[in-house]
């Protein structure tokens, strides 16, 4: 007699490669001209954020995921204590940011790309829509050939692309601290660090968690992971430090070079790196730097075209979306949802890239990405509170400390700091110039959002009724 049973899956990824594939969920030097815009009180954003947001959301996905080491995660985790309805609200709105947040991750790269020809084709809309859209499209295809080439491409990617220029850039950037300093570029004085009550200059810290947001793709990848309970936890306290260094340093490293009025949100990374070796009289090294770059956004825009998708899979196998979207290839790899979020993409970009102020649409856009993704973290950091109630006999290799008051304290500081900064988000930031009214441009956030929730409700609906 003949059973049907599923393949083992092959257990390949371990601490490092799991910790680099967080890094390149998270981290990104595009990034970095957006905290940098505000100079030294980076450090206080970063450290705020750190702690009562990025932590907070590192030490739930090591609670959840060593509790439930099964594929599926956020709508796994969601699932479990609220039901199937809210994990594929959890997991779609998880996927939709993605969607909506790559034109920016996508500008990026070719903005870049521009400086390895000709800057100014930084500038030339036609150069960036078709990088762009040959980009996204080859990525994807890239994706159909699954997890084992997208993981070790990520976390190559990470190393080249990411660590290595952030390391030059961030050493370089320390040198020119004290000349900084005295051009007026930073302040270190402890007034200088206080963040304030603006609202206009308190918006961007939506953005620094947009920047840190993450940290549960690598749960996506859980059954290849060589003993899950332990080395997921591992993993991610390993990514928090690196991840935190980069951002922090990074930033204030091109703060240091470039006067905030002169910033580039696209380029500014490319800026930084022309004006350290102009000064070092290292011209020829730029367009190194440059490559390797590209290839550290590519390590990110790789982990996010296949993370999410993985992750919608999950809900749509239980039904919650028409059967076109549950098809898969050989390699397990989601060609159906693939190809909506590639279609969706492409919208995207010739929205954003044809309008008139790209900076403006830039920040919209990252900040609606930002907005999602929060309400996503809202319902996680809820689900952990109310696992840890319903289900206190569950094996969890890592728990949080301090029993249901530490995770009382956990989850809602987390919750708080979501809910706090999706609202901020609607305020219209000072140092960005936009055609529309503050009320214009807090209507098209809310609008965004509203469609954004939409699909999922009519999915849900329609479920209910078959």
């Amino acid at each position: 007699m003949t059973t049907n049973s599923l393949p083992i899956a092959p257990k390949f990824l371990g601490i490092f490669t799991l910790s680099m594939l967080s890094v390149s969920a998270i981290v990104s030097l595009r990034n970095l001209p957006t905290t940098a815009l505000l100079g030294t009180q980076t450090i206080t954003f970063f450290v705020a954020a750190a702690l009562c947001f990025f932590i907070p959301v590192a030490l739930a996905c090591a609670e959840l995921s060593s509790g439930w080491p099964k594929e599926g995660g956020v709508y796994l985790w969601v699932e479990e204590a609220f039901g199937p309805h809210w994990g594929f609200l959890a997991v779609w709105l998880q996927w939709m940011e993605s969607v909506v947040w790559l034109p920016t991750i996508l500008s990026f790269i070719a903005a870049t790309m521009a400086y390895l020809f000709n800057p100014e084709l930084a500038s030339n809309k036609i150069f960036l829509v078709s990088i762009m859209l040959f980009v996204l499209w080859s990525t994807t295809f890239l994706n159909f050939r699954g997890i084992r080439t997208s993981s070790f491409l990520s976390s190559t990617g990470v190393i080249l692309g990411t660590l290595i220029p952030g390391v030059v850039l961030i050493v370089l950037g320390c040198s020119q601290l004290p000349a900084a300093e005295m051009k007026g570029y930073l302040n270190f004085s402890s007034a200088a660090l206080n963040p304030g009550t603006d609202l206009s200059t308190l918006v961007t810290f939506t953005a620094i968690l947009l920047g840190l947001g993450g940290m549960e793709i690598p749960a996506y990848h859980i059954k290849n992971v060589q003993n899950p309970r332990k080395a997921y936890p591992a993993a991610m306290f390993l990514g928090t430090l690196i991840i935190l260094l980069i951002y922090i340093l990074g930033s204030l490293s091109i703060a240091a070079v470039i006067p905030k009025e002169k910033m580039s949100l696209l380029g500014g990374p490319m800026q930084a790196f022309h004006l350290f070796f102009t000064a070092f009289g290292l011209n020829w090294t730029a367009p190194l730097l440059a490559a390797l770059t590209l290839i550290g956004s590519f390590a990110i825009l790789n982990t996010w075209i296949i993370g999410p998708s993985k992750g919608l899979l999950s809900s749509a196998r239980e039904g919650y979306m028409p059967k076109l979207f549950m098809r898969t290839n050989a390699k397990e790899a989601p060609t159906a949802l693939l190809y909506l979020q590639a279609i969706c993409g492409t919208v995207l970009i010739s929205l954003f890239v044809f309008n008139q102020s790209i900076h403006a649409a830039y920040w919209m856009i990252n900040t609606l990405a930002a907005q999602i993704y929060l309400m996503m973290y809202f319902i996680l950091f809820l689900a952990l509170i109310k696992l840890r109630h319903s289900q206190p006999n569950v094996e969890r290799a890592y728990k949080i400390p301090g029993g249901k008051l530490g995770v009382w304290c956990v989850g809602g500081l987390g919750a708080m700091t979501c809910l706090i900064a999706l609202l901020i988000g609607f305020v219209r930031p000072a140092d960005i110039v936009f055609q529309h009214t503050a009320s214009q441009y807090a209507a098209l956030l809310l609008g965004g959002i509203v469609l954004s929730c939409l699909p999922p409700v009519i999915f849900v609906w329609l479920n209910r009724r078959r």
